[in-house]
Order: structure tokens, then sequence, then C-alpha cells
């Protein structure tokens, strides 16, 4: 059941020129999201139907089995969350249409490690087989509660010289999605379907393993920058003019919220009582 469309607001005018796209989180509806999106983003974790075997074969509570599962880390706990929001946005906002929904981190053997490679990938698939018009979207999300001070340290290439962004670090990771890493995350969720014998998972990400695949498919690849709202104004005067040019494949979506750290900090306090 979608649920996360009426707390954000599609803004495509303020920022048009930069060439970005705001959803912005609607701050009066906070306490609303909370209690909504506990389900969803235990889902994220452990669907219900396995936490309910877990409970009944070892005996234990779904409180501990939940726990065990979420990080404990600042940087992991906002990862997750930024890309768990992104996740149903990109599924039930962005493209309603896909129909493949890996959930990348249930698949985590290490819950204080961000879940390897591209941050989302889902997939619009036609249910009787390959077709030119099927779709992967790769989405990288960045997170950011306070604006970064300083400028890249030690970097070369484009990052030389520039002020810390969160706009520049989506653009750049969403970019090294497009060249190699949307790739290995494919051969990478394949790998761990069959670890864990996911075989309905793994026929439906199969389709679009490279070499294997016999019919093209089309690819979207997107950059969120997710962000504390009160900071909007001080990333933005740190974005670089040539930034969208250089990267012109890449589409820019920014998604500001208000009280951005106690949010997800209360989400994930909540979570074991899902």
């Amino acid at each position: 059941m979608p649920f996360i469309d009426k707390y954000f607001i599609k803004d495509n005018t303020t920022y048009a020129a930069l060439g970005i796209t705001a959803y912005v989180f609607d701050d009066t509806k906070t306490a609303q999201f909370v209690s909504e999106c506990l389900v969803p983003f235990r889902e994220a974790y452990i669907k219900e139907e396995k936490l309910v075997e877990i409970v009944n074969e070892f005996g234990t509570t779904r409180k501990q089995e939940i726990e065990e599962r979420l990080p404990k880390t600042a940087d992991v706990k906002a990862g997750d969350f930024g890309e768990i929001l992104t996740y149903y946005l990109a599924r039930e906002v962005w493209h309603p249409d896909v129909n493949v929904c890996p959930m990348k981190w249930q698949l985590k053997d290490k819950k204080d490690a961000a879940s390897p490679y591209t941050d989302v990938l889902v997939f619009k698939s036609d249910p009787n087989g390959a077709n030119p018009n099927d779709t992967m979207f790769s989405f990288e999300a960045k997170v950011r509660a306070t604006v970064p001070s300083g400028h890249y340290p030690n970097k070369k290439g484009y990052k030389a010289g520039k002020e810390q962004c969160v706009f520049i670090d989506a653009v750049i990771d969403a970019d090294k999605d497009r060249v190699s890493r949307a790739a290995e995350s494919i051969n990478y969720l394949l790998t761990r379907c069959k670890d864990l014998g996911l075989k309905v998972e793994y026929k439906q990400i199969y389709r679009y393993a490279e070499p294997f695949n016999t019919v093209t498919y089309q690819k979207l690849f997107t950059a969120v920058a997710i962000i504390d709202s009160a900071f909007t104004s001080k990333q933005l005067a740190k974005l670089p003019n040539d930034l969208f040019a250089t990267y012109p494949n890449i589409r820019v979506f920014f998604v500001p919220i208000a009280g951005l750290q106690a949010l997800y900090e209360n989400v994930l306090a909540q979570l074991p009582n899902a």
C-alpha cells in the first residue's frame, strides 16, 4: 500500500534553472510520517513473514530480532534512512510502474556497514519476458543533516579545489553507477540471492545481468540529495556552475527535510516496535 506520496510536495520550478527537481517534506505531518513509515522501513530490513517464522522457530521476540538487524553507528543510520526513503520515493512517487524492487538492506551481512555498491536499484520488467522497454532505475542517495565545511581533502579530478557539497557527492557517485557500479550491483544481488536461496528474486534480477541478457534494456541514473532544509541556501551556494554540464547524464532530485537528524533518529529508535 503506497504511503509516502502525501508527505512530499513536488517543486519543479524553484530550482529549475539549476536543473534540479525538489520534493519538499511537509513538516506539518512529521508525527504522522513517523507513525506510518515504521512498518515499511522495518520491512526493508526483514519481511513480516520471515520475522514471524524466526520468532516461532527460535523462541525469540519480534523486538529482539528487529534490533539485531538495525545499524548502531551514526553514519550508517543516516545512510540507511536516506537509502530506504529513496527506495520508497522511487517505487511509489518517481516510478510507480516498477515491479522488481530488491531490498538490499535485507541482504547485508554486517548491519553497521553500508549496503555495498549502488544505493537503490529498481526495475520495470515486462512480465511476459524480456522487452527493450524494460528499465533499470539507479539512485545514489546522499544524506546531510549538517553542512560540511572546507574543501575536499587530497582530491584529484573534478573535486579538486572545490568546497564540499552534497550535490557534488551525489552526482559524482551516480555517474560511477552509470559507468560501472550498477552492473557490479546486479552481480552482487545475484550472488546474495543464491546465497540466501531467493530463487524468484534471482530470476527477476538475472534479466539485467550483462553479458547474459539477449534483449537490451533502458537505464536511468539519478542523484538524490537529502538535506536538512535549514541548510538549503548554504548547500546551493556550494554548487559549482559546471557540475551538471560535466555530468549531463545524471538526473538530480533534491529532498529538503526540516529537522532531518531528529527525524531519522526518531524513526530508527521506534523501528524495533514495528
